[in-house]
């Protein structure tokens, strides 16, 4: 799973994060992923730190594709049998995208998300 999750970590970014960093706001990193709404949590804890802007912004970007796709799955679950289907394989791709931000945040990565995670830096 790692091999194939490292084409998503950001180099640049992960390399640009004091070495302290991680390791004192991997908490606050762990909740805003868990729970999408919290996105903001990291950068209010550290608001100086890369690593708290850095995944901030990735959590409030999951936050509104969690959203999105939500919404979608619900338009999509009017339609009998197929839509039924899709909805079930959207819900599985958010469960490993989810997981993947997780485990890159306990594995102090930089996975950002495919297309769009490098388009939104609000923090």
């Amino acid at each position: 799973m790692e091999n194939f999750l490292e084409a998503f970590n950001d180099i640049n970014a992960q390399n640009s994060f004091n070495p302290n960093e991680p390791e004192k706001n991997k908490l606050f990193v762990k909740f805003a992923y868990i729970m999408p709404c919290l996105f903001f949590l990291p950068f209010m804890n550290d608001k100086d730190s890369a690593y708290c802007k850095f995944h901030s912004n990735q959590a409030l970007t999951w936050f509104i594709i969690f959203c999105v796709c939500a919404v979608v799955g619900k338009i999509l679950g009017a339609i009998p049998v197929l839509g039924v289907i899709l909805k079930i394989v959207i819900w599985l791709a958010l469960i490993a995208i989810w997981v993947s931000y997780i485990y890159g945040a306990v594995k102090d990565k930089a996975y950002r998300f495919p297309f769009v995670g490098d388009k939104l830096n609000v923090f």
